[in-house]
Parts: structure tokens; C-alpha cells; sequence
């Protein structure tokens, strides 16, 4: 046999156990990859049994947190927050937490909850501790996740929430006026319009816009990249110059009650939302649409002022053109005092300066 043939015959050869080694190893590979499916998938299918009992129902894990940003005292004062299970696997920093505490992958981890949910009553301590955020911040992130938009799922059955629980069912251990109001639960039903060809701003289902640097906070923090492009996004909507410039053509159109528009100090607000909330009845603010409402807003308002401009701003849609054109509700001017609240509070909403747009800085809060 030729030097020659003997090679291509070992080249064969050759040929032959590295196309089996090959084989072996896509096997293999293949294998690892349908495992990693599979565990993935067991992974999902626990994830949508728990959370699609609804928010009220979900498992929860209770996290430990600093009640002051930024606290660096030797005294800390520490309170806990349930953060639903379906929120803490979408941000991948409390995901990761969860792994490091049980030492597991996130298979091995649904396990481990599992059993932690089952035994949760005869737990006294936080199963996390977070010294990395904030109670306001964390606490602000459940309550959009209990909040926001599910989709287009069935309607679940109304569910029971503890009478404590009227802010979301994660925040009843914080001060209610001291991290969330509830004005921030409303679901608008209309639809985002535009007007001339330009894109009015419309509130996010479930973020409230005077929140918006603690949600970024939160949102950063624990690793959700989804939620934080949305805050960041809506931040820039909310900046001077990008918000819609609304004429006052455009503004008066807007005056049913299934669709309705306040003109206040220049200012848009679509309130169609909050006409059946409304405490005075949904008719006085459709008496208000088509005028400007500004010395009207503060005169009817009196004692309750203080919460009508604290919930003023999260309605906002941008700003009219030409506002002298609209006729006054209500014939006396506005006082200089009102005006100067007001304007530092819609002033607040554009710079995310949260005291201030929520009311607690111009002292109308008790």
C-alpha cells in the first residue's frame, strides 16, 4: 500500500471520529439547551400560577429596607416591604438576592420560595434585607406593579384588600401620606388623541408623574431595565421643552363629560377620569370645561384645595397657546397666593422635584 493511500485512509479515519465527536457534542450541546427550555418553562409556568391569582392574592417576600434614603446613622431605622413575587423575578438585582440567599439557580430557587410561601406565617423575619434602597423607593415599585396595565386578560373577580390596605396591598405597613396617594390608581379609559398632528402627554396606567425620581430610583436599583426606560421616557415627555403646545381651538373641543378638558393658569388637563371621583359631582368640572377655570378652580375648592392640587398635576397634558382667547369662568382674579402655589407645584412637575409637586413643601398638607 502507497504512502498515500495509507494517509487518506487515516484521514478518513480521522474524518470519521471527528464527525462522531461532532455529533456527540451537538448531542450534548443540544441536550443542555432543551434542559435549559424545559427548566425555563417550569420556571414561567410556577411564575403565572402565582401571579395570576391577581395582585391581592400573589405571594410575596418580605424585604427589609432603611425607612431614610441615603441613612447612614448607626441607629437605622429599618421596615419591611412585601414585594410580589412576579415583580421581584422581573428585577434581575432582587432576582439575584434571591439566588445568593438560597444559593441556587432560578429552577432550584421557584422550589425554595415554594416551600418559604408555604411556612410564610410562621416567619417573623424579612426573608431579604436591602440596605441599597430606600422605603419610599421600594415601596413606590410595588405599587406600580400592582397598578399597571395587565393586558388583555379576563378581568379577574374583585378581590377583598385589608381595610389598611387602601393604597395596594404591599404598602400597608408605610404611612399612607408619607409614600403613595391613591389618586396614582386611577385607569384612565380614553384613549391617548392627539390634536393638529402633535402628540399630547399622557400619564402612564399605573406611574405617577409626581413620583417619577423615586420610581427612576427604584427602578434602577433593583434592576428594572423595562420599567426604568419607561420612567426616563416619560421624564423627557414631561421636560419644557417637549411638552405639547395645545391650541385653544383644540381645548374647548374637549368639554363632554366623556371627554373633557380643564383649562387652569395656561395649563391642560384632561380630568376626564376623575369626573365620576369627583367629590362636588362630575357635573360641576363639566360646568368648568370650554372657560378658563382658574380663579373658579380655587374658589370652589376652599378647604379641600390642598388635595385638589396635589391630584391637579397627574391629570396634566400640556400647555395652551394662546389661552387669552378662552373666556373666564369666573370673573375675579385669582389671589396672588394661589397662583404663586400653583405655579411652584406645576413648576415642580416639569423639574421632577417631588416635595414640591406633591404639596408637602407649600404647606398645604396636614
Amino acid at each position: 500500500m502507497s504512502i498515500h493511500m495509507l494517509w487518506r485512509k487515516r484521514l478518513r479515519s480521522l474524518a470519521k471520529v471527528a464527525l462522531a465527536a461532532a455529533a456527540a457534542g451537538l448531542s450534548v450541546l443540544a441536550y443542555r439547551r432543551l434542559q435549559e427550555a424545559f427548566h425555563r418553562r417550569k420556571v414561567l409556568e410556577q411564575l403565572e400560577r402565582w401571579t395570576n391569582r391577581g395582585p391581592a392574592k400573589e405571594p410575596v417576600v418580605d424585604c427589609q429596607v432603611p425607612v431614610e434614603y441615603g441613612a447612614d446613622a448607626e441607629d437605622v431605622e429599618y421596615d419591611v416591604v412585601e414585594v410580589p413575587v412576579g415583580l421581584a423575578f422581573e428585577c434581575e438585582r432582587l432576582r439575584h438576592q434571591l439566588r445568593e440567599k438560597f444559593l441556587c439557580d432560578d429552577l432550584k430557587l421557584i422550589e425554595e420560595l415554594s416551600s418559604y410561601f408555604e411556612k410564610s406565617s410562621e416567619n417573623d423575619e424579612a426573608l431579604l434585607e436591602l440596605p441599597w434602597i430606600d422605603l419610599a423607593a421600594l415601596a413606590q415599585l410595588t405599587y406600580w406593579y400592582d397598578r399597571r396595565p395587565r393586558g388583555d386578560e379576563v378581568e379577574l373577580p374583585k378581590e377583598e384588600r385589608p381595610r389598611d390596605a387602601k393604597y395596594g396591598r404591599w404598602t400597608k405597613k408605610i404611612s399612607r401620606e408619607k409614600v403613595i396617594y391613591s389618586s396614582v390608581g386611577l385607569k384612565s379609559r380614553v384613549r391617548t388623541r392627539g390634536h393638529l398632528g402633535a402628540k399630547v402627554f399622557r400619564r402612564p396606567a399605573g406611574v405617577d408623574v409626581t413620583r417619577l425620581s423615586t420610581l427612576q430610583r427604584a427602578a434602577s436599583l433593583c434592576g428594572h431595565d423595562q420599567l426604568l426606560e419607561l420612567v426616563e421616557t416619560t421624564m423627557e415627555s414631561l421636560r419644557p421643552r417637549n411638552v405639547a403646545r395645545i391650541p385653544w381651538s383644540e381645548v374647548e373641543r374637549h368639554s363632554s363629560k366623556d371627554d373633557l378638558w380643564l383649562l387652569i393658569d395656561g395649563k391642560v388637563y384632561d380630568v376626564t377620569s376623575f369626573l365620576s371621583l369627583h367629590p362636588g359631582g362630575g357635573q360641576l368640572v363639566v360646568d368648568a370645561a370650554a372657560q378658563d377655570s382658574t380663579s373658579l378652580f380655587e374658589k370652589t375648592h376652599g378647604e379641600g384645595l390642598r388635595y385638589s392640587l396635589r391630584l391637579l398635576n397627574q391629570f396634566f397634558i400640556g400647555v395652551c397657546e394662546n389661552p387669552a382667547e378662552a373666556k373666564v369662568a369666573d370673573e375675579e382674579h385669582p389671589s396672588p397666593e394661589f397662583l404663586q402655589t400653583l405655579r411652584s407645584i406645576t413648576g415642580a412637575l416639569h423639574t421632577f422635584d417631588e416635595a414640591k409637586a406633591t404639596g408637602e413643601a407649600q404647606g398645604i398638607l396636614r
